[in-house]
């Protein structure tokens, strides 16, 4: 048996010509993108961006969320 291939990220597509990109790349600040690595490491407060619930409580009356036109689909045929 064959042993199973690790599946690779797509190609880097750059949607800019190489000269500069590489013009980008030189004027980068090691220490600017090392502290932004460590800022995305950095665990985040609790309660910081909370998601509020899409079709949740405040929602229209008039508005139908699509599990329930499925339900209804399903249930009483349209």
């Amino acid at each position: 048996m064959k042993p199973k291939r690790k599946k690779l990220e797509p190609k880097l597509g750059l949607d800019m010509p190489f000269e500069e990109a590489l013009e980008r790349f030189i004027q980068t600040d090691p220490t600017e993108v090392e502290n932004g690595i460590k800022k995305s490491k950095q665990k985040k407060p609790p309660g910081s961006k909370k998601r509020k619930p899409s079709g949740g409580i405040g929602q229209s009356k008039t508005v139908v969320s699509l599990r329930h036109r499925r339900m209804r689909k399903r249930n009483k045929g349209r």
